[in-house]
């Protein structure tokens, strides 16, 4: 499957989309389901729902599950703003995102950094915030889960620390540290959406 960007929106009126990325381990989960719950009766803000080739037993994320076969039915129908794929699974951004864009307000996705450089020229308000997590506290988190080798975390630790402080695909990206207490990159993570939310409001 590649990566679709069928649709082209208009500058004008729109709101703004905010991808969230950051390593396997960082938390981006945590951090969603801390500031849906603030932001729960905000309605300029909208959580999407990815569309994942993933067993709706896994309660990892909140995501509309779909097997391959409907999940490439979907994305030839064009349900799809855009699809990837990534550790033997296919992600999908539902196109109904587009309605809330259209209201002005602010729709956060989960997403992969892969996908940056697509959504930068498909969205002209498009926000990039990476979760970062110190290498030793990232390590244990890894190592806690059990999914991988001693020298796979190694190796993705390496690749990890690449993209720290930096702009990813000549974006401009927000860095917030999730190392230490939930709520202190929960709130920076709420903070950010709120400004871009009031912004698109004024």
């Amino acid at each position: 499957m590649n990566d679709n960007n069928s649709n082209d929106p208009a500058s004008d009126g729109y709101g703004t989309l905010v991808l969230l990325v950051g390593p396997s381990g960082s938390g981006k989960d945590s951090v969603l389901d801390w500031a849906r719950l603030r932001l729960a009766d905000d309605k300029r803000i909208l959580f999407v729902r990815r569309c994942i080739t993933r067993d709706n037993a896994d309660s990892s994320e909140d995501h509309d599950s779909m097997t391959i076969p409907e999940f490439q039915k979907a994305e030839m129908q064009g349900d799809f703003i855009l699809s990837w794929n990534a550790h033997g699974l296919y992600y999908g951004l539902p196109v109904t995102l587009l309605e809330h864009l259209k209201t002005g307000g602010v729709a956060i996705a989960n997403g992969s950094r892969k996908t940056i450089p697509l959504l930068r020229e498909q969205f002209p308000h498009f926000e990039v915030i990476n979760l970062t997590v110190e290498p030793e506290i990232l390590a244990a988190r890894l190592a806690k889960r059990g999914r991988e080798s001693a020298e796979e975390i190694k190796q993705r630790l390496a690749r990890t620390q690449t993209l720290q402080g930096e702009d990813l695909f000549d974006v401009k990206t927000h860095h917030i540290d999730n190392s230490s207490d939930l709520a202190l990159a929960g709130q920076a993570f709420v903070d950010l959406v709120l400004s871009w939310a009031d912004k698109a409001t004024r």
